[in-house]
């Protein structure tokens, strides 16, 4: 994973390599250094684990979005799920905008001979806080969300269908969770439409009234999502709640002010 410079590589000619607790640069010396490692293994047997390859993926329609500084935060953050104690090195894969990196893990911690086998509740909730960490962070890297889990209250049947046999979320779970992540970052009315936009997602009304959403060339309305636009509209006031207290403030701080200097 380390040779392949034809698609080690971005269009710029920029890459990264992530390492945990490994010295030097030098992949034959890393080499050495994960077998020496073995030798603090507390159980030993003929089918031991030496080495994990794990791959994290994105959607290719997200490759517009994707930079190497969130790349390199994510799997940064994945290393630290998946176990800091571990040895690990991560590097990126360029192939015709498919953009994903490439994990080598050891079977046990570093020093400490510790088993770093996961079982597959531990490797779902894994796949579930990296992907939560991703969508709040990066909400624009929409495309690439799996099912690792869905809202059944807002899930109908027909959606459930899809998921099961895409393995995807359908388009109206990934559209309520871009959105909840945008209402989180967003600190007025307007800035929460401004982050919908930059996700590519836009609003569409009936009469004078928001009605709902655009996602994936559908529309979704707001009933149907669970998202009224009363909680939108509680944005704003929010802004005008904390604008009258500013106001509040400052002026019970006026009158602290003139009251010592009367005494």
């Amino acid at each position: 994973m380390i040779h392949n410079k034809d698609r080690l590589f971005d269009g710029k000619g920029k890459s990264f390599v992530l390492t945990r607790n490994l010295k030097g640069k030098n992949p034959e010396k890393w080499a050495s250094q994960y077998l020496k490692d073995e030798s603090f293994r507390l159980r030993k047997r003929s089918d031991s684990v030496y080495l994990t390859h794990e791959i994290l993926s994105w959607h290719r329609e997200d490759s517009a979005n994707i930079t190497l500084e969130k790349l390199e935060d994510i799997v940064g953050e994945y290393l630290r799920l998946r176990n800091e104690n571990g040895i690990h090195v991560a590097v990126p894969h360029f192939d015709k905008s498919h953009y994903h990196v490439h994990i080598c893990s050891s079977g046990i911690e570093y020093r400490t001979g510790k088993t770093m086998r996961l079982s597959k509740i531990d490797l779902h909730k894994l796949k579930k806080d990296i992907q939560n960490y991703q969508l709040e962070k990066y909400p624009e890297l929409s495309k690439s969300v799996v099912a690792h889990g869905s809202n059944k209250t807002l899930t109908t049947d027909r959606e459930k269908q899809i998921n099961l046999r895409s393995g995807r979320e359908s388009d109206k779970d990934q559209l309520l969770t871009i959105m909840k992540t945008c209402y989180k970052k967003a600190n007025s009315k307007e800035s929460f439409f401004e982050l919908l936009a930059e996700c590519g997602i836009h609003s569409y009304k009936r009469g004078c009234r928001i009605s709902g959403f655009v996602f994936e060339k559908r529309k979704f309305r707001l009933g149907k999502l669970g998202f009224e636009e009363e909680r939108i509209n509680q944005l704003d006031k929010s802004i005008k709640r904390n604008q009258d207290l500013n106001v509040v403030r400052e002026i019970t701080s006026k009158y602290e002010k003139n009251k010592s200097k009367l005494i």
